[in-house]
């Protein structure tokens, strides 16, 4: 941090006289230069050239995105939760997010917990948001309660910012300096937001637009060194720089990926077809023309709903498309051959062999902890049959970019319960009665009644067998609710005991030694 300030404080503002735009044409899209360089920089939105993910940071980025769930407002995971998606950024951060908050309700197939906030302000730049009590970051606050948001439910942020004091156009310098002030930036974000799971990055648009006599802040090449600035931090937190770790202990940073890339070398549409023609930019050439919001809303958008990763928290249903491709391809071939996914000996998933990219990875999760991680070799079946009963999450994925993923339950018999999705968790009709006819048991008979399912056999098999157990149930503030001696040779209705709510339920021994079976129980219990 002190490196950053004295940085910013030699950053002396230079003259904003009128100097020549660099000639874009010399200037190579990242994603087009791929293993060329560029002043001796290999091109490419991620290393080595690749405007793919590495495979490692790629399965990270998936488990993230699975682990995004709705929250409540203190943070923790509620199917009444909420996931809040804020954009960070000036003046074009705002304008475009206009766009986003007309067109995301529409979305086919959105997830229904999705919450937007415009987090863009005009005349904003890095200088301006570095303090964390400055204006900026009191009108962002209160946009995020205003859409009935607490910090603890933003998850996912769209980033764009520039320095404008700073107007360097050396290269790399200009890049590292920026890739220096996004990460004390995004660090900062972690601790205001801190379930934040995702910051994207973007880039700028080009600013080859702009009127000759424009002032020199926006010229290029500084919009699209900006891309590199994305590029150099994005790529550090790949290589392990402590300062950006998002995962295991000290985390500093969310995961940082790229969103589409948006720098073109003006009118000139790259190799992709993404193209930023001058009618999208105002006559200052720098801010969008409505028809510009609306494209670039569509483009952000588009990507969230179509890439692999983005998917996996954006959408419902993040499955569909492929699915109906698949249903496609069946109703043309006789001659398929499936590979076949098994939890407990019941098919989770089955997909055409021919759509299997490499090996099979197979990950099982149990909240947001990863329980089984297992590769597989393409085969007609694999399977995973080493569950307790619990509620999990599975995320089937291949070397390419075939991914499945879905929710469901190990009963207490080892029976399984295949859960509908992320809004509704509902049982079909056999599985209900299968619920309750475990639940027929004689007033005098030992139970454990929570919620109206009989949880003790599942108890039986945490505690350990017939022994001494004691509950006790406390609200999150520490108040004793209830104590239950014995539990296992009790006929306990846990709802009649206290009322609806959320509590901790810890479990102790005959010494009041704590029993260590917290992570089979949910840090918050909630009694219907």
């Amino acid at each position: 941090m002190k490196t950053i300030i004295i940085l910013l404080a030699a950053c002396i503002s230079f003259s904003n006289s009128v100097k020549a735009q660099a000639d874009v044409s010399k200037l190579p899209p990242l994603d087009e230069l791929g293993k060329g360089t560029y002043e001796g920089f290999v091109g490419g939105l991620y290393p080595n050239g690749s405007n793919e993910m590495p495979a490692a940071f790629y399965n990270d980025a998936v488990v993230m995105a699975n682990s995004v769930e709705p929250l409540d407002a203190s943070g923790k995971i509620s199917e009444a939760g909420k996931i809040g998606l804020v954009t960070i950024g000036a003046s074009t951060v705002a304008m475009f997010s206009e766009g986003i908050e007309k067109a995301i309700y529409n979305t086919p197939g959105l997830r229904d917990k999705i919450v937007f906030v415009n987090g863009g302000i005009g005349g904003q730049d890095l200088n301006k948001i570095y303090d964390q009590n400055a204006k900026y970051w009191q009108v962002v606050s209160s946009r995020v309660i205003e859409a009935g948001l607490t910090d603890e439910q933003v998850q996912v942020v769209w980033f764009q910012e520039d320095d404008l004091k700073n107007q360097t156009s050396a290269f790399p310098d200009r890049a590292e300096m920026l890739a220096d002030e996004f990460t004390y930036a995004i660090q900062k974000m972690k601790e205001r937001y801190p379930n934040l799971k995702f910051v994207y990055l973007t880039g700028r648009h080009t600013t080859d637009y702009m009127p000759a006599d424009a002032k020199a802040k926006h010229q290029e090449p500084r919009a699209y060194l900006n891309g590199w600035a994305s590029k150099v931090i994005i790529e550090r937190q790949i290589n392990g720089d402590a300062e950006l770790n998002y995962k295991g202990t000290d985390v500093k940073a969310p995961m940082i990926i790229w969103g589409p890339y948006f720098w073109t070398q003006g009118n000139k549409p790259r190799k992709d077809g993404y193209y930023f023609s001058p009618d999208l930019a105002a006559a200052d050439g720098v801010h969008p023309t409505d028809a510009g919001k609306q494209k670039v809303a569509r483009d952000i958008l588009d990507f969230w709903a179509k890439d692999p990763v983005s998917q996996l928290w954006f959408l419902e249903n993040p499955d569909l498309i492929s699915a109906i491709e698949n249903i496609k391809n069946e109703d043309v071939q006789n001659d398929i051959q499936y590979l076949k996914f098994y939890i407990l000996n019941q098919k989770m998933e089955e997909t055409d062999l021919k759509n299997i990219t490499g090996n099979i990875r197979v990950l099982i999760l149990e909240d947001t902890v990863v329980i089984a991680d297992k590769t597989f070799v393409p085969a007609d079946s694999i399977a995973i049959n080493e569950l307790k009963p619990a509620m999990y999450k599975y995320l089937i994925k291949d070397d390419g970019a075939y991914t499945r993923s879905g929710k469901f339950m190990v009963e207490d018999d080892y029976t399984i319960t295949k859960l509908k999705n992320d809004k509704t968790e509902k049982r079909d009709r056999l599985e209900i009665d299968t619920t309750k006819k475990q639940n027929l048991v004689g007033p005098d008979e030992p139970a454990w009644f929570i919620n109206g399912n009989n949880k003790l056999p599942k108890l039986v098999r945490l505690l350990g067998g017939d022994k001494y157990a004691k509950a006790i149930f406390t609200t999150p503030d520490g108040k004793v609710v209830l104590e239950v001696e014995d539990v296992l040779k009790k006929h306990t209705n846990v709802n009649a005991e206290i009322p609806s709510g959320e509590y901790i339920l810890k479990f102790y021994d005959e010494n009041g030694k704590q029993i260590d079976i917290e992570r089979a129980i949910p840090e918050y219990l909630k009694i219907h």
